[in-house]
């Protein structure tokens, strides 16, 4: 026999707002699903979603070189402003720069990606939150 305290058995309310077109998505997301009501199914999205936690230390090299990649471009900005002149190298210099970031921000979306949670995984969490619900 499962007994639960007074603090397990009391519920916890988290209030949102949506505009009508959001609402409207999930009322029929919550109909898709097969779920009794909106809360089930936000509540069964939320542990199907997995929470990523990067640290500023991993993050660290790579904020480090987007600002040497701003600041070289903002040098290049200012000459710019000031003599009215852009010259080939500066440009290659700018796309090399936009290139790199943009190349380390595919690499992340692709690791994010992995993290995806596939309408089957989904209705897996579902029917596992069920009986964990009804235990």
């Amino acid at each position: 026999m499962n007994v639960k305290s007074d603090d397990e058995r009391k519920s916890k309310v988290l209030k949102i707002r949506l505009n009508d077109r959001e609402f409207a998505k999930l009322k029929q997301y919550t109909e898709e699903s097969g779920l009794r009501s909106m809360s089930q199914y936000i509540y069964n999205s939320i542990l199907a979603t997995p929470i990523i936690e990067l640290t500023d230390e991993e993050l660290a090299p790579d904020k480090a070189r987007f600002k040497e990649i701003a600041d070289s471009i903002n040098s290049i900005a200012i000459q710019v402003n000031q003599t009215g002149n852009i010259y080939p190298e500066d440009m290659q210099e700018i796309r090399q720069g936009i290139d790199e970031i943009s190349a380390r921000l595919a690499e992340y979306q692709s690791k994010l990606e992995r993290f995806a949670v596939t309408p089957q995984t989904f209705r897996a969490i579902v029917d596992k939150a069920h009986e964990d619900v009804r235990k």
